[in-house]
Formats: C-alpha cells, structure tokens, sequence
C-alpha cells in the first residue's frame, strides 16, 4: 500500500516536470519567434557575426553609463550631495612618493614648437573615443573576429566609468589649478586660471580660442586623477594599435608628455591611467571574458587576439 502511494507520488511529480518543461519550451518558442518578429520590423539583426544583438548591446553598457554620468555631471554632483571642493594634496603624495614632481621638470622650457607637438595628440584624443571602435569593426575581417570592437566598448566604457565615479566622489586638482589658485583670509577661492591651462599659449599662438572653447563648456573641472588622455589611447594600446604596437605606446608616451607639459595632469595622474587600463584588460582576460565565442569542436580555444604587425 505504501509502495503504491509512493509510485503514484512519483508518477504525478514527472508529470508535473514534463508539463513544465513542455510550458517552458513552449514559452521560449514564443519568445524566439517574437524576436525573430521584432527584428524583422525594426529591421534589427538577430546575430552580428558570432555575436547576438543581445550580446553586442551588452558592450554598450558601459560606455552608455559613462556619457550619462559626464553629460550630467552637475545633476549627480547635486543628487549625490558631493563635495565640489577638489583635494589639493596630489602634488604632495606626488613629492612624498617620487621625490619631485615631473611636470615641473618637462614644462621647465616651453617654446612654440612644444606647444604645437603637445597640442595635436589632445586634439585627435576626442576623435579617437569616437573613430576607434567603428575602425574595429571595420577591420573584423582581418581580426578574424568581432570581439575587438566589442571588447575596445566594453572595457574602454569601463575605463572610462571608474574614472568619472573617481572624479564624481574625489574631485583632484589639476596643476593649473593648484599653482594659480589665490585664496582669501577665509580660504574662498578668489581666482584661478583657465583650465585650458599651458594650452592657452597654443590659441595665443594660432589667434583662436580652441582649448578655451573646448575646456569652458568641460562639465568637469576637478578631474585631474586618473588621467582619461592617457587611459584610452592605453585602451587602443591593449586592444590593439591600428598601426603597430610600437605606434600605440609612442602614442601613449606623447600624450603622456603632453599632459605633463601642459599642466594639466600630475605624474601620478598619468600612472593612475595607465594601471587602471591594465588591470581592466587583465580582468577581461582572466577572470572575465562576456564576448568569448566557443568552437563547439574544441570548447578551450585560445582568446582571439589581434595580431600586430611590426
């Protein structure tokens, strides 16, 4: 009697389970075939390559949180209650770390060649965030994949997150700032240069406000640590150089330079980038790799890097 309540137990629990799973696989046909519907309207590809639409819009994650943060920068300032008063003690850490501070050393002579070799690599750093990783997936034939497109979005956006939280919660003076800033007996803050800072002989120099242009309509003016300049064209570096690798860290050593040159960014700034963009890249490798497509032939393939050419 007990073994026959027990075998009409177990029949009712797999039916149950074949009912369940019937309604799942059931439900998913439905949602595939909505999909596949939705797509069709809006004229939306289900797969890119290797990759679906759901697993390439994951990339753009972070490099959407990144402009939501930056375009309202002052609206999280408020909504976050921060401080907007900048920590001032960058050059100090920097002295106590190193022993001087090297933007004074590199800036010590200026001349109008040094402002126009520092100036272009700004300049073309905002094409850069904007050409690079169309130019990857341009090039994903010769990647022989898409995953450096998707991988120069996610980790450049989330370079670029980490820095604009940074610079959201720890506004950093830059050099200009600390070197021009005059205080009053109360410590408020009476005056201090324009934050296109060593650029601005650059528009004396060509007779037009450009840097004056670009960095008064900057919603961020405390953003000294990290250093964004350097970070990305790092991302470009890891990710791989549309020219050579050679080219890439050249390129990221100008900048670098130029930042220092400049005034607009403290050593210690330059370092900050630079690691925060390795150590985005070692996670994606090693602990965490979304955009890793699979031979179902061979399920451990090596991670589909860009060869560089030397």
């Amino acid at each position: 009697m007990l073994a026959d309540k027990e075998e009409k137990r177990q029949r009712i629990t797999e039916s149950w389970e074949r009912f369940a799973s019937s309604v799942c696989d059931l439900a998913e046909a439905e949602w595939d075939h909505s999909k596949s519907q939705l797509c069709k309207i809006f004229h939306i590809p289900q797969y890119i390559g290797d990759y679906s639409s759901k697993k390439v819009g994951l990339a753009f994650i972070f490099p959407i949180f990144y402009l939501t943060i930056f375009n309202a920068f002052a609206f999280w300032q408020w909504a976050f209650n921060v401080s907007k008063t900048p920590w001032l003690h960058l050059p100090s850490l920097e002295q106590r770390i190193i022993g001087f501070n090297p933007h004074e050393v590199i800036s010590r002579y200026t001349c109008s060649l040094f402002d126009v070799i520092a100036a272009i690599p700004y300049l073309i750093h905002f094409l850069l965030v904007l050409l690079y990783p169309p130019y990857c997936f341009l090039k994903r034939r010769s990647f022989n994949s898409l995953e450096p497109t998707l991988r120069s979005l996610w980790c450049g956006g989330i370079v670029c997150s980490v820095s604009v939280l940074t610079q959201l919660f720890l506004p950093t003076a830059p050099p200009w700032f600390n070197e021009s800033a005059v205080y009053d007996a109360e410590g408020r803050l009476l005056y201090s240069a324009y934050n296109e800072a060593g650029f601005q002989r650059f528009d004396t120099l060509t007779g037009f406000p450009l840097f004056h242009e670009m960095y008064s309509k900057s919603p961020i003016t405390f953003g000294s640590f990290p250093s964004l300049h350097v970070a990305f064209p790092a991302v470009i570096l890891l990710n791989g150089s549309w020219i050579s690798w050679r080219f890439g860290a050249f390129h990221v050593c100008l900048i670098a330079w130029a930042a220092l040159y400049s005034h607009h960014h403290y050593f210690i700034d330059v370092v900050g980038g630079f690691l925060l963009t390795f150590f985005t890249y070692q996670f994606y490798h090693r602990v965490w790799n979304p955009f890793m497509v699979r031979d179902r032939s061979n399920p451990y393939p090596p991670e589909a890097t860009v060869t560089y050419r030397l």
